[in-house]
Order: structure tokens, then sequence, then C-alpha cells
């Protein structure tokens, strides 16, 4: 529809060209006319990215649901003495990325009271 609208302001600033020179009225009309294309492609570009950062962190929250099922399962499996589990080394690496993503760091810190 963006497109469509600007297709037809190029059109009619080209039939104006080819008259001749435009009326102050008719490229305030054009100038109006993509002034408010400009701001409907922003709005679009910030809900667009709102929902990329919403999909961004309901990603975050599912791989720590799965790393905190992966240890859990390594662990029931070690108490069943059970030889089919994950290898340690991975395990570990699950253990690891949840500690450095519970972990608040004195930048974070810094920001988060920057932010309020």
């Amino acid at each position: 529809m963006e497109e469509q609208k600007s297709k037809e302001v190029k059109m009619n600033v080209a039939k104006q060209q080819n008259k001749g020179k435009l009326s102050y009225d008719e490229l305030n009309r054009a100038c109006a006319e993509l002034s408010q294309q400009v701001q409907n492609q922003q709005a679009y570009m910030q809900r667009a990215a709102q929902e990329i950062q919403e999909m961004s962190m309901v990603l975050r929250s599912r791989r720590m649901d799965y790393l905190f099922n992966a240890v859990g399962l390594a662990t029931k499996m070690e108490e069943n003495h059970s030889e089919y589990g994950f290898d340690k080394a991975f395990v570990d690496t699950c253990i690891q990325e949840i500690q450095e993503t519970l972990t608040i760091t004195p930048e974070e810190k810094s920001e988060d009271k920057q932010e309020n």
C-alpha cells in the first residue's frame, strides 16, 4: 500500500514536471504525502523492532528451560546409574551457560541504574 502511494506521488510529480514547474501547493502536498509515508514506515519499523525484541526474550526463556531440563535429566540419569545420559562436557557447558546468563555483571547493574 505504501509502495502504491509512493508511486502515485512520483507519478503526480512526473506529470507536473512535464507541464512545467510545480506550484507551491502541489509541492506542499507532495511533501506532506512523503512525510506521512516516512512516519508510517517509522511506526512500522518500531513495531517490527519491538516484536523482534519480544521474540528474542521468548527464545532466551525457552533456551534457559531447555538448559535446566538437560541438567535435570542428566542429574536424574546419574542418580539412577543409567548409562544413557548426556556427555559430562555437555552438561558442564549447560551449567556454565546458565550461570553466565543468571549472573549480573557490574556493567549491567550500572546500565539498569541509568535506565531508571
